[in-house]
């Protein structure tokens, strides 16, 4: 921060402004609301950035001054939040004490000449509130845009991409959505389930899970298979949610065609004990973002026999 007295301020002002090159308006990877010299909203929501205060996560803050009023900055600063506070939907950040400094020509910025801490407050509101240790008075008019940047890479949600019904057919989202996030690595989640009344009582099962192995069929399709883990006595009432036999485990395969392919294997004999063919809706999710313009992994010659190892072996 340039710190001054009202007079210290206005003596330099004329230097500073031809020996200070204008600073690019100020960005980052995780920006959570900004406001531009008129105080108003620029980018991003006030609600973003007091979820992240409130989820205890620091938060950087960048400020820019415009001394001759021509829209443009003359210095930026940034500084990690020192002390967050929310009240009524506003957020202010205290940034920790620095010694008050002055240009000096020449693109130059030093301390000023004796020992004199500044601290300053700013808010969503677009405010910057400043005070010298020394109790010289500091502008309360100056112009000033601020960001708010969380200093944490964002979180990814999971956002529900493709969703298809039991014969295959699209019900919402994006197919190319789904495989665009596959063929970049994306991890993916499947939710399913249904709902009935059995005996007179309503009855209803949730269930989403991450497939192990997925699988783009003619660039267009999707096999995933779900890991495997000890089948449950009931899957539907929540008194019966108890392991079953501990060597039989439950496995299953699906797809975008709405197929759902589940088998019950003894792991202690190999034996299928059950083998239970369904069709079921089904709700992909992916991280957002979803990328885009991804490349199809299927390209001629991608995968060759090894003749030299794999004989007359044939893929299947």
């Amino acid at each position: 921060m340039l710190m001054w007295s009202r007079s210290g301020f206005l003596l330099v002002l004329a230097v500073y402004l031809v020996t200070v090159p204008v600073q690019a308006t100020q960005t980052c990877d995780n920006l959570l609301f900004a406001t531009g010299y008129d105080a108003k909203p620029a980018a991003g929501t006030k609600a973003a950035l007091v979820e992240v205060i409130q989820r205890g996560e620091p938060v950087r803050i960048g400020w820019e001054l415009d001394f001759d009023g021509d829209g443009k900055a003359n210095v930026s600063h940034w500084s990690n939040a020192a002390f967050l506070s929310v009240a009524q939907g506003e957020a202010f950040a205290q940034v920790s004490a620095v010694q008050r400094q002055r240009p000096r020509g020449g693109g130059r910025i030093e301390f000023a000449d004796t020992f004199t801490e500044w601290r300053g407050m700013l808010g969503s509101d677009g405010s910057l509130q400043g005070a010298f240790s020394d109790a010289s008075p500091f502008p309360d008019d100056l112009s000033v845009r601020i960001t708010w940047c969380g200093a944490l890479p964002p979180r990814p949600r999971w956002v529900a991409v493709y969703r298809n019904g039991i014969d295959g057919e699209a019900l919402e989202g994006s197919k190319e959505a789904l495989l665009a996030a596959i063929r970049a690595g994306q991890p993916i989640q499947i939710g399913w389930g249904f709902s009935a009344e059995r005996d007179g009582k309503a009855l209803s099962v949730e269930h989403t899970i991450s497939p192990e192995f997925l699988t783009i069929v003619s660039g267009d399709h999707v096999a995933a298979q779900l890991p495997e883990h000890i089948a449950q006595q009931s899957y539907v009432n929540i008194d019966g949610a108890l392991f079953d036999d501990g060597a039989v485990m439950w496995r299953r395969l699906m797809t975008t065609r709405g197929t759902f392919d589940a088998i019950w294997v003894n792991r202690a004999t190999g034996e299928i004990v059950r083998r239970y063919p369904q069709r079921a809706m089904m709700t992909w999710y992916a991280q957002h973002p979803v990328p885009s313009d991804t490349p199809p992994l299927a390209v001629p010659g991608g995968v060759t026999r090894d003749k030299a190892r794999a004989g007359d072996v044939v893929p299947r």
